[in-house]
């Protein structure tokens, strides 16, 4: 499948996994529960491998707002990553063992009105 994304040059041997590269916390969830757990270790050992640079690159770039698509994408890129470890680090297996199906559970973020809702202030006991 051909992509759009691309990645910022010094990381073009990841452009193998952008299909991990997904814009929602709900897509990217969606995708490491589809994948096996092969997969998911392929994509995770590779991110780990860059991942020091990864966070040298990100932590000197624009703001995401003001940064380039490619770098936009390697971020998004990064969340997947951190999707990706907790089914190789914690729960060895592409689904959360004996966790709600993630189909039931929308992120609030990705909810309409949720920029509407009231600040949470938090006042002393």
């Amino acid at each position: 499948m051909m992509s759009k994304h691309t990645l910022p040059a010094r990381f073009e041997g990841l452009q193998a996994f952008l299909d991990w590269a997904q814009p929602t916390e709900t897509l990217r969830l969606s995708k490491r529960e589809s994948s096996s757990l092969e997969d998911i270790r392929e994509f995770y050992d590779a991110m780990l491998a860059d991942m020091p640079e990864i966070i040298a690159y990100l932590r000197d770039a624009a703001s995401y707002a003001q940064a380039d698509a490619s770098t936009r994408t390697l971020y998004t890129l990064m969340l997947s990553f951190a999707d990706a470890s907790l089914s190789m680090e914690l729960h060895k297996s592409p689904t959360v063992p004996d966790g709600m199906p993630w189909e039931i559970w929308k992120p609030e973020h990705e909810t309409s009105g949720w920029s509407k809702k009231p600040a949470i202030e938090l006042k002393p006991a």
